[in-house]
């Protein structure tokens, strides 16, 4: 294996509008033509988090970070030129990011890698990170239905007990809440309850998102936090439907028994999603 190169010194930079041919090439030259960033570039920079590593004129790699409703951070859409990989790109922006965050009192950082990602599994172990739980991705589409939308949970005295999650157990205390991983605590159920999350239908308790567009289709994602599985999606389905999603995705605990059953009521295991490693850091 080659020795890591030492990088020229690199200027770290939030993206604008005027990066996007830039960022594009980036994408494209180190994940490939199809990279889904392109689709999303002009919401994900707008969003102001998408940081840029500069060697001169030269764009050497991304990563862009998200605060998440816990009060931790969220790390993704890493990327380094294939010209700029081993010459610490990655470990630059993160080191960067981690002081930005603390600056903000974010104590934690968060991101997942797919599992066959060795190179990057490594990178992300020397940058200490330290892997939390493992899950799979799944999606289904879904059909308009002229059902009636199903109204949020506004009980309180549930919450203590939800915070015994059996999903939750199995994933070391974490949850997959739209795109991220965030911990699970009383706080955090009271405050995505007041926001209209949280569906407490007989055994089961949900917590269903609005749909967002980021993706074009109107997508609504989905936390299985108590109830049988398969009864659970299934009322995760009609929530959606309800408020007019066209697609329902979640992350799953990584074990066959879950994967099977979702497989059966017509969700599939993303591409790029099919077994997701999530890791954390303290800063």
């Amino acid at each position: 294996m080659a020795p890591l190169q030492q990088p020229t010194r690199l200027t770290i930079t939030l993206a604008k509008r005027a990066d996007r041919l830039a960022i594009t090439r980036l994408c494209r030259r180190a994940v490939s033509g199809s990279d889904y960033v392109v689709r999303i570039l002009p919401a994900v920079i707008d969003r102001g988090g998408l940081f840029l590593a500069w060697a001169g004129n030269e764009l050497a790699g991304m990563t862009n970070f998200e605060q998440l409703v816990d009060g931790s951070a969220w790390l993704s859409m890493a990327r380094t030129d294939p010209a700029w990989r081993r010459r610490g790109v990655a470990i630059s922006l993160q080191h960067y990011i981690a002081a930005y965050a603390r600056r903000r009192s974010i104590r934690a950082l968060r991101l997942w890698i797919v599992s066959w990602n060795k190179p990057s599994i490594g990178a992300c172990k020397k940058g200490g990170f330290k892997q939390i739980c493992e899950a799979a991705h799944v999606f289904r589409s879904l059909r308009s239905a002229n059902r009636g939308k199903v109204k949020p949970s506004s009980a309180s005295s549930d919450l203590q007990l939800l915070l015994k999650s059996s999903y939750a157990a199995k994933t070391q205390g974490y949850i997959g809440y739209q795109r991220h991983f965030v911990r699970l605590s009383k706080p955090l159920l009271t405050r995505l309850q007041e926001h209209g999350d949280l569906y407490l239908i007989e055994d089961s308790a949900l917590l269903v998102t609005a749909p967002d567009r980021l993706f074009r289709i109107p997508q609504s994602n989905l936390t299985i936090l108590e109830g049988p599985m398969a009864k659970s999606l299934t009322r995760a389905k009609e929530i959606a439907q309800g408020m007019r999603a066209r697609r329902l995705s979640t992350y799953i605990p990584y074990n066959p028994y879950e994967i099977s059953v979702a497989k059966k009521l017509g969700f599939r295991r993303t591409p790029w999603g099919k077994h997701c490693l999530v890791f954390e850091k303290e800063i």
